[in-house]
């Protein structure tokens, strides 16, 4: 006999369901198939597999809950401009408000698997899945409200991922139990949502004022007269540890003259994506130099200063971006075109972005002079708003340089936005090999723990004079000879190109794959890198053949040995090159990175300068593990919440002004 009920089939033979349809009762681990739903969005239903599970009916809203959670956490609204879905969010508020007419009375709950993602093992795609509970924890009778909990576990896969139970140990576990607002309107007004990027879940709390996110840490509301609101996220490697920290002391600095002149920065910006966030984040940086809120060393230009053209890659898509969006109501592509905010412009708990970080750099190493009268938009900052449609950072920075470029500029030195950096002296020292004129590239290269680089970031492996023999990207496995002493050297994506090498590869663009689809058919690490190393280590024209062909793609044109001729001719002698360095550097594209950078600056063990340090020290609460971007926000997360753990609270995102900005110039290039 088989009982249909709101589009679900299920067996009895399987679940044991009474024949006249009565309530399910609490039977084996068995799964029930949905009929009506596409095998790619959702996997299965489990029915009161929870021991201390009493009775659940189905309805049509529990249905449409589980159909939206599939929806909300395996896919994406919109995909970006690369056709990537980076990332997805489902809302806790209404999917308990969905449930809370489902439960009889407590401890009814129900449970679900789905798939939040994949990860490759042994070469082929496994499936992360999140065991998913929804619970009614207790009614208020008297208010007519109750309080439901929402619940989602991810195992990390093992080869054998058919069975979630038969995965490897838990990986994350995230728990928010709050009370949905009924038809009187009784209930928490706080937005509470789940947000997945490729398999790792966050919560996020959202007020109106602030957005809290976390992964590892508790967040739990004072008042309740409204309803209860709690939040406990977990993740092992994240255990936030309580520790002291010493007042920072400002230095005093007078203003000073700059000796010399510097270069000029571009900021290049993808295809309108963040464009009014970006300008709008460097003019308040531009004029809290103007009006003294930051006064730095003073400016000493290199003597090759003028001579290099400084990039910043800023507003690209990404799913590492899930703690940049101060609005989780617009967070991961809602509309077309993508979110109104970037990591390029989140104001971080120095005070500064990023970005902002970079420019001190380059100013304390006499490239970029951020002193009062010589930071200017339109003068020494200059923005590039890229329309031509190139995939990767690689492609993007051909069509910057050939659009940007100017004829007394012999070299480019591109960075990114999304890091911590202070390599004072790497990049002096970069940017003085560069000038001496055998080096096609010349990267800055830190040591990091071997595990960090596993699938994280590009590696390489030295010869005599730091020359870069090998170079792997991403690896899923430490090749052999890149690692010593348990750390490997990493590529920071800070480097400075030689001229010679943007004329090459404007010589081997037509012999790309035209049929390549892949989001970055144009990657520095993944393509230019591997072109350009092979162009200046093999003579054997037809390995260089082989090697090229590998990296242009498949059904790409063979190279010819005129073209290879010319290449190494424009190049010469040139070679990669190394800087190692061991000043303090984080790749800051995702929350757990940026807060741990942030608790190692509280600790002293990533020094900045003074006033970036002060600042975060009353930003942050090292008992509690609370990091916000002002003391004034802390202030007000502390008086309306209980924090414990790893917790980031940033601000509600802002309506950029476009009259303020709009005077702003940009340069467009619609087509290469």
């Amino acid at each position: 006999m088989r009982v249909k009920s709101i589009g679900l089939t299920v067996s009895d033979s399987n679940l044991g369901v009474a024949k006249n349809n009565t309530p399910l009762k609490t039977q084996s681990n068995k799964y029930a198939k949905f009929d009506n739903f596409s095998p790619n969005l959702c996997q299965s239903l489990k029915l009161n597999s929870l021991n201390y599970a009493k009775t659940v009916k189905f309805t049509g809203s529990l249905l449409g809950a589980f159909q939206e959670l599939n929806t909300a956490m395996v896919t994406c609204k919109t995909k970006d401009l690369k056709g990537e879905s980076v990332g997805s969010r489902a809302s806790v508020n209404k999917l308990l408000h969905d449930y809370q007419n489902d439960f009889s009375q407590p401890n009814d709950a129900i449970k679900t698997t789905i798939q939040t993602g994949t990860k490759k093992i042994d070469g082929r795609e496994v499936p992360i899945k999140a065991r998913t509970q929804v619970k009614l924890l207790d009614k208020d009778d008297k208010n007519e409200r109750q309080t439901l909990l929402f619940e989602m576990a991810v195992r990390e896969p093992s080869k054998d991922a058919s069975n979630f139970d038969k995965s490897k140990d838990l990986k994350q576990k995230i728990s928010i139990s709050l009370t949905p607002i009924n038809y009187k309107g009784n209930g928490i007004s706080e937005q509470a949502y789940v947000l997945n990027t490729k398999g790792n879940l966050m919560a996020v709390v959202e007020d109106g004022n602030d957005v809290l996110l976390t992964n590892a840490g508790k967040i739990t509301k004072k008042d309740k007269s409204q309803g209860n609101l709690s939040v406990s996220a977990t993740e092992a490697k994240n255990i936030f540890v309580p520790f002291t920290t010493s007042p920072q002391t400002v230095k005093e600095r007078t203003p000073m003259p700059s000796i010399g002149e510097g270069s000029e920065i571009v900021i290049g910006m993808e295809d309108g994506r963040f464009e009014n966030e970006i300008k709008d984040s460097i003019k308040t940086f531009v004029n809290k130099v103007k009006n003294g809120e930051i006064v730095l060393n003073q400016f000493h230009a290199m003597p090759n200063a003028k001579d290099t053209q400084l990039v910043m890659l800023a507003g690209g898509f990404g799913s590492r971006a899930e703690y940049t969006n101060a609005s989780s109501s617009a967070i991961f592509h809602d509309k077309e075109g993508g979110t109104q905010s970037t990591k390029g412009v989140f104001r971080t708990a120095t005070g500064l972005t990023p970005m902002e970080t970079t420019f001190i750099t380059l100013h304390n190493a006499g490239l970029l002079d951020c002193s009062k009268d010589a930071l200017e938009i339109g003068k020494n900052i200059k923005f590039y708003l890229n329309k031509t449609g190139n995939k990767g950072n690689g492609g993007y920075s051909v069509g910057l340089q050939k659009t940007m470029a100017r004829p007394d500029r012999k070299s480019v030195m591109l960075f990114p936005n999304d890091a911590m950096s202070r390599m004072t002296k790497a990049v002096i020292e970069a940017n003085r090999i560069m000038s001496e004129g055998n080096a096609a590239v010349v990267m800055i290269a830190k040591e990091v723990p071997a595990k960090d680089c596993i699938n994280n970031f590009g590696i390489m492996k030295l010869g005599s004079n730091n020359e870069i023999l090998e170079f792997a990207e991403k690896p899923p496995v430490i090749p052999e000879g890149y690692e010593k002493d348990g750390k490997c050297l990493t590529n920071t994506f800070q480097f400075a190109v030689s001229n010679e090498v943007f004329e090459v590869l404007d010589l081997v663009e037509p012999f790309f794959s035209k049929t390549d689809k892949s989001k970055e058919t144009r990657d520095w690490s993944k393509q230019y890198i591997p072109i350009i190393k092979t162009l200046t280590q093999e003579n054997d024209y037809d390995k260089i053949r082989k090697q090229l062909a590998f990296v242009f793609g498949p059904n790409s044109t063979p190279i010819d040995d005129e073209t290879i001729k010319k290449t190494k001719d424009i190049l010469k002698n040139q070679k990669l090159i190394a800087v190692p360095t061991d000043e303090p550097w984080a790749d800051c594209g995702t929350l757990n990175q940026l807060y741990h950078t942030t608790m190692q600056i509280a600790s002293g063990d990533f020094p900045l300068e003074d006033f970036e340090r002060a600042h975060l020290l009353s930003c942050i609460d090292t008992k509690t593990g609370l990091v916000a971007s002002s003391p004034e926000q802390k202030k007000r997360i502390n008086e309306k919440y209980n924090i414990e753990g790893q917790v980031m609270v940033v601000p509600q995102a802002k309506t950029i002004n476009l009259k303020d900005i709009k005077d702003i110039p940009v340069t467009v290039n619609e087509a290469i």
